[in-house]
């Protein structure tokens, strides 16, 4: 029997509220699958790895960490950053990691009467340099022009940098390094305090953008599976209940329009 309203032969229409809730699943299923596609993919594409290789910036990086630089955020004084310093200037093509200690504007000199380096007349506290290791053993005072900056490593005493460059162009900034890992670990590079305290540079939230994304991936991930496994069970049940209400089928089936009948039948005929 065809269920009030239908026609026979046509397949009765889902309820308002089933239609709703398949609405709803695929309209869920849509936006964990976009946010996780976006997720992923602004890092891939923002963010660039490099191996470290140098000693010159310990103690905050060492041979052999993995670093991972952003690009579009601009430099700031206090950044750790990848860069190529002209060959003319450094004598090779060779990317360099150092601190950014001022930008267009600002007036680097050293030292003060307490041996710290400072920009605009404010001194920095360089909790990040070497153990052991001076601000600067070599003494300079220099007024950065536009596209310029001026540069230095954490492992003063090793480091060839702006004491030997001079200013560098900016434009040569490859990109700033958000995150380092340390063998298993993974930790965010922020601007130092020094610079945040003395008004030289704003607190650094540029690793949050990337953790946040991570957060959103992971989130992402678990409720697609979710969506996927519920899902699965609904239309599991589903296809049991249409096959338990399903009419049963007869063993043997008349044809169309006409039916067997023994083939040794006095007179048989087929009628229409």
């Amino acid at each position: 029997m065809a269920e009030p309203g239908s026609t026979p032969g046509t397949p009765p229409e889902h309820p308002p509220r089933r239609r709703a809730g398949r609405i709803i699943f695929w309209a869920l299923t849509g936006l964990a699958a976009a946010a996780l596609i976006t997720s992923i993919a602004i890092p891939v594409l923002t963010i660039q790895p490099y191996l470290e290789l140098s000693t010159s910036m310990q103690p905050t990086l060492a041979p052999g960490d993995r670093i991972f630089t952003a690009t579009g955020s601009g430099v700031r004084p206090g950044d750790v950053v990848v860069l190529r310093v002209p060959a003319k200037i450094s004598g090779t093509n060779d990317l360099f990691v150092k601190r950014v200690i001022g930008v267009a504007g600002d007036h680097v000199a050293c030292c003060d009467a307490r041996g710290r380096i400072t920009v605009n007349g404010k001194p920095l506290t360089e909790n990040y340099l070497y153990p052991g290791d001076r601000p600067s053993m070599t003494s300079f005072s220099v007024t950065l022009r536009k596209g310029q900056i001026w540069v230095m490593g954490d492992h003063r005493n090793i480091s060839i940098d702006s004491r030997k460059w001079g200013p560098v162009p900016a434009g040569g900034v490859v990109g700033q390094v958000l995150f380092v890992s340390h063998g298993s670990t993974i930790s965010a590079l922020r601007t130092p305090r020094t610079f945040v305290s003395d008004g030289l540079a704003p607190a650094d939230t540029r690793p949050d953008v990337y953790l946040a994304l991570a957060l959103v991936a992971a989130a992402s991930a678990a409720a697609l599976l979710l969506l996927t496994a519920f899902g699965g069970t609904r239309f599991a049940i589903r296809r049991r209940r249409s096959r338990r209400g399903a009419p049963a089928v007869p063993a043997v089936q008349p044809l169309f329009g006409v039916q067997r009948v023994p083939t040794d039948h006095p007179g048989g005929t087929a009628g229409a």
